[in-house]
């Protein structure tokens, strides 16, 4: 299915500039989107990243550090959040548009598509949708559908915000989804975001983390023909291994799994190194 661009852009403006990469918005009457921007190579990695509370913007200094491995091997990095404007009840599936509306509009080609935990869940929705624009794609810490762990983990996230207790909800973070080592670069950068988190993103957080429930892709996953490559672990402690293998092979990926380490988007740095290989290969 190819999306048609039914909205004028209005306004594409850099918010601001620091280092090495561009922090950025996209707004047009569709929607807003925050995005980061580095490197400068002429394939498109696109990066949708898991649950956050805030806005990617605030931990962008880590982002671009941990995923810096592609911008020097020849691709422009671009980092999508989920757009700031959203109407309720918002779907994986709307996610998953509005990002390719986003794509479009910005005439990126040459796409290469990785997608961690509930981003991959959008990554797969944006595949299904316009899987001839994308060249390759990459399945990163996730499930086709939750199992009884990973609800019950959401279930304990969503009660943290409902209660307002946020220094819980980051520390559970750090506990379960962090390496150790990744959970030495952003602790505190973590505990300082926790300060400034508001009851209207607490609110949009569980929402999204809500949508996660009736996610179900399973059945979906043969109609994938874009080359993909699933990589987890099997000490995760959110998703569960054997459905994560599952996944790869329903969707005939190619995959790895580290046999120890916690899955997470920029650590251990062999992590990015498997995809990366991948992607050149």
């Amino acid at each position: 299915m190819t999306l048609k661009m039914e909205f004028p852009l209005i306004l594409f403006k850099i918010k601001e500039k620091k280092k090495d990469y561009s922090a950025e918005k996209f707004v047009s009457d569709k929607c807003r989107m925050d995005f980061l921007k580095f490197g400068s190579g002429d394939r498109n990695l696109i990066i949708i990243p898991g649950l956050n509370v805030k806005s990617i913007l605030t931990m962008a200094d880590v982002i671009v550090q941990g995923n810096s491995i592609f911008s020097k091997n020849g691709f422009s990095v671009y980092v999508f959040d989920r757009r700031e404007d959203a109407s309720y009840p918002y779907s994986i599936e709307q996610m998953a548009s509005d990002t390719l509306y986003v794509l479009m509009e910005l005439a990126l080609e040459n796409l290469y598509l990785y997608g961690h935990s509930q981003g991959w869940m959008i990554a797969q929705s944006m595949v299904l949708q316009e899987q001839e624009r994308i060249n390759k794609v990459i399945f990163s810490s996730t499930l086709s559908h939750l199992n009884g762990n990973a609800k019950a983990v959401l279930t304990k996230w969503i009660d943290f915000a409902q209660h307002n207790d946020v220094h819980g909800l980051y520390d559970d973070f750090e506990k379960t989804i962090f390496s150790e080592g990744f959970a030495r670069i952003a602790h505190q950068a973590m505990m300082d975001e926790a300060k400034t988190v508001t009851g209207d993103e607490l609110r949009n957080f569980i929402l999204h983390t809500e949508n996660m429930f009736s996610f179900d892709v399973t059945d979906k996953l043969e109609k994938i023909k874009t080359e993909s490559f699933v990589i987890g672990s099997k000490a995760d402690k959110v998703f569960d291994y054997e459905q994560i293998k599952e996944l790869a092979e329903k969707s005939h990926s190619k995959s790895f799994f580290f046999e120890n380490a916690d899955t997470v988007l920029l650590l251990p740095p062999e992590y990015n190194q498997r995809i990366l290989d991948f992607l050149l290969s």
